[in-house]
């Protein structure tokens, strides 16, 4: 079993072995049965087609996607 250190602030480490099996740097928590359960996030961009109804112009859309994905998980309940 792989250690993950807590430190300070609640910043978590997670080993590297763990980290390349997930092969995702986006993650949901859950806490089940006093569990805590990391899932990988896996983005179907499909969902998200036609999320934005105006001409995002030179805006970065990386930047504007990250944006809303977060807005989409942290409402996803």
């Amino acid at each position: 079993m792989n250690k993950i250190v807590v430190h300070t602030g609640g910043r978590i480490t997670i080993p590297k072995e763990v980290r390349e099996l997930l092969k995702s740097k986006r993650l949901k928590l859950k806490i089940e049965d006093g569990k805590i359960i990391l899932e990988p996030v896996v983005l179907d961009v499909n969902k998200y087609y036609g999320i934005f109804k105006k001409d995002i112009g030179n805006e970065d859309i990386d930047e504007i996607l990250n944006k809303a994905l977060a807005e989409v998980l942290l409402n996803d309940k």
